[in-house]
């Protein structure tokens, strides 16, 4: 993560990390510890009635019981960068930033974690890093369409639809049916005023996923 070139706008850029930064997940996947994913869930409705010390907690032994769960790590780092960001405790955040990259490092291709990340490093005034993280994931992942669809997020909301027009078409030529890459250029479609061709995106995502 060393392109020093920015091309960023002085405006903040809130949308993109407001996101990453309150999304929790529990994925129930393979060759996962039972016990350490009913924890995630627990960790999981706690944080989402704002009971974040109880969710670190759950968070916190669902890794003990599994310390290969990327999505307890996920989950981790999202209630540190929560807590962190609502007391602008760095430490706090300083840690949410590591257990990110904790979460990669187990999972390489864990979208959500790419997201909390960039968010992270947005919030904190590290822009360039966030492109550069998600521009080496695509590179790391190049038949995958979620690093594409996070990476237009960020050049939509930085005001380049052009390239983020242009990462939406990639995504959707590597999957014609992908939900996200349809719903994303709905989305951007939407907003840049291409109403018909919009609503063409949203109809065909709805056949994938009604």
């Amino acid at each position: 993560m060393d392109r020093r070139q920015s091309f960023f706008p002085k405006k903040p850029f809130s949308g993109f990390a407001a996101s990453a930064l309150i999304a929790i997940v529990c994925v129930v996947s393979s060759g996962c510890n039972l016990q350490s994913n009913r924890l995630n869930v627990v960790g999981r409705e706690a944080f989402e009635r704002g009971q974040y010390t109880v969710a670190i907690n759950e968070f916190q032994k669902a890794l003990k019981a599994n310390p290969n769960n990327a999505d307890a790590y996920y989950n981790l780092a999202a209630s540190f960068g929560m807590v962190g960001k609502q007391t602008k405790n760095k430490q706090w955040l300083d840690q949410a930033e590591q257990l990110y990259r904790q979460a990669i490092s187990v999972n390489g291709g864990h979208a959500d974690a790419h997201r909390g990340l960039a968010g992270l490093l947005i919030e904190t005034g590290r822009e360039q890093y966030a492109f550069d993280l998600l521009n080496q994931w695509k590179d790391r992942y190049p038949a995958s369409t979620d690093p594409l669809v996070e990476l237009a997020r960020l050049y939509q909301e930085y005001g380049d639809s052009n390239r983020a027009t242009d990462l939406l078409a990639d995504a959707l030529r590597l999957n014609p049916g992908d939900f996200r890459s349809l719903t994303a250029m709905g989305h951007l479609r939407e907003v840049n005023g291409q109403t018909h061709l919009a609503i063409d995106n949203y109809l065909r995502a709805l056949q994938v996923d009604g």
